[in-house]
């Protein structure tokens, strides 16, 4: 996994390429695949990110 430290460079490198249209982070708890475990958590972010 890429380091929270890390994740945030890449993300402010990336706004500030792109001042117009910002990175939009969610954050869930748990490890690199509670995704995996806890599916509706994940499903419920993309849906959000598909629809608006």
């Amino acid at each position: 996994s890429i380091p929270l430290a890390m994740q945030d460079r890449m993300i402010r490198e990336a706004d500030a390429l792109t001042p117009g249209n910002p990175t939009k982070v969610r954050t869930l708890p748990g490890s690199h695949l509670h995704w995996l475990v806890h599916p509706a958590e994940a499903a419920a972010v993309l849906t959000e990110l598909a629809t608006g």
